[in-house]
């Protein structure tokens, strides 16, 4: 399995319940979850005070990194 490319505290945009969604990463699991363990995946804050929490996105599901 490859190393992660995107690092905790980055901010990314990705693919989550059907759409582009743009958050900061909180958590990586380097080597997958019990669900996949064929990629990295992350779990991703999205909003502000009140964030929500989109647990273990796979690595294929990130866009990219998100404009500051």
């Amino acid at each position: 399995m490859e190393k992660p490319i995107y690092k905790h505290r980055e901010r990314v945009k990705f693919r989550g319940n059907g759409q582009i969604l743009e958050g900061v990463i909180g958590i990586v699991d380097t080597y997958g979850t019990m669900e996949q363990n064929k990629e990295p995946s992350y779990d991703i804050e999205v909003g502000g005070a009140d964030f929500t929490l989109y647990k273990h996105i796979p690595e294929s599901d990130i866009l990219g990194k998100a404009e500051e």
